[in-house]
């Protein structure tokens, strides 16, 4: 029968066990998720700005980010932008609610100021997340500003009149954003409104394949989709995979420990709804898996059909049915997802380089600073 894993360092559980397992999992999730969101609002409920009209004698760019110190991508991308713009002279802080707060769940030394101590002046740029456009309505007039809209189906998520933050501000620099989808979006939405597109990057030191066997192992993140995942996994626990497959959960891994387990997948199932870029996927193809599941429409534009399948989303049936012919070609064709996957990673890691992302950041960043000067 097929194995079940709640956590690749864990112990295996026997199909047996499957519903004990999976709805224990969906238990446990949704109080990470209370929690997560508890821990939002709170934030949120004291998000703070200080802001002054005179000019300031350094121009800075500052990245207002949440104090939030579970995995999450798109503060991991915040950080790595200011270290870019370091890195190519400019100055630039990611800007913390909380007095000595900082991101320990993956490696960093950004540089990081705090909201009781600095004021954001004219000549600088403050970069706002597209969750916390209401903060704008707290900046003294004349202080120059950027959306950084990672996920724009988050867009209206406080409130359905943000108009006025995407097209009325006269202090609104432009917005940036990470996808094709968010770009077309946002078009959309806000006709007129400036917007750049940033493509993101895999660190090919962390994302990469490896040559030689791996286990007959398929993993998934359960924070993502929990329910779709939970059918799937029903519907392949009813002898639907052969015994000698494992379905691993990655859960509570740092940045490289995601990375390692990704190495040892030969399948990797993508569970999402709406994504901003959906890095998780990307990440899996880079370190070679064969990826099934949700492009959640930000990821649409790497989701190959000559190595991956897309998934409608909701599309239970079709998921598990794509999963089982996968895994019966493997073991009819042993390495037919290591070929697939080989492709997925230099494709990843060509179109979504270091390189790209940095130019992008410093040219669009530089530029937008300009234009409160």
């Amino acid at each position: 029968m097929v194995k079940y894993n709640s956590n690749v360092s864990n112990g295996v559980a026997s199909v047996s066990m499957l519903n004990r397992n999976i709805f224990g999992m969906s238990t446990s999730i949704s109080g990470v998720l209370r929690r997560a969101v508890a821990a939002h609002r709170t934030w949120q409920s004291r998000l703070s700005i200080s802001s002054g009209s005179e000019r300031s004698s350094k121009p800075t760019i500052y990245f207002l980010t949440p104090d939030f110190q579970a995995p999450a991508g798109g503060i991991a991308v915040i950080y790595r932008h200011v270290d870019i713009l370091v890195k190519a002279g400019i100055d630039a802080f990611v800007l913390h609610q909380r007095r000595g707060f900082r991101c320990s769940w993956f490696d960093n030394q950004t540089p990081i100021r705090y909201v009781e101590d600095t004021r954001v002046l004219q000549g600088d740029l403050l970069v706002v997340p597209e969750l916390h456009a209401d903060v704008l309505a707290k900046l003294s007039p004349g202080i120059s500003h950027v959306l950084f809209n990672q996920n724009t189906h988050l867009t209206w998520k406080h409130g359905d009149d943000i108009r006025h933050a995407y097209l009325m501000s006269p202090d609104l620099a432009g917005v940036i954003t990470v996808s094709k989808h968010n770009a077309e979006m946002l078009r959309y939405a806000f006709s007129g409104c400036s917007i750049a597109r940033i493509h993101l990057s895999i660190d090919p030191e962390v994302f990469h394949p490896v040559s030689g066997a791996r286990p007959k192992r398929i993993g998934y993140m359960p924070r993502r989709g929990q329910e779709d995942a939970k059918q799937v996994l029903q519907l392949l626990g009813n002898g639907r995979i052969p015994d000698d497959w494992e379905v691993v959960a990655l859960d509570g891994l740092s940045h490289r420990e995601v990375a390692d387990a990704l190495r040892s997948c030969r399948i990797f199932m993508a569970f999402t709804r709406h994504e901003g870029f959906g890095l998780p996927a990307a990440e899996a193809m880079a370190c070679g898996c064969y990826v099934i599941g949700n492009h959640g429409f930000g990821g649409a534009e790497f989701f190959k059909q000559e190595f991956s399948s897309a998934i409608e989303s909701g599309d239970i049936l079709d998921f598990a049915r794509t999963v089982e012919r996968a895994v019966a070609n493997e073991d009819v064709e042993p390495g037919w997802c290591q070929e697939r996957g080989q492709k997925a990673a230099e494709f990843i890691l060509s179109r979504y380089s270091l390189e790209r992302e940095a130019e992008d950041v410093v040219s669009t960043y530089a530029a937008l600073l300009n234009v409160g000067q």
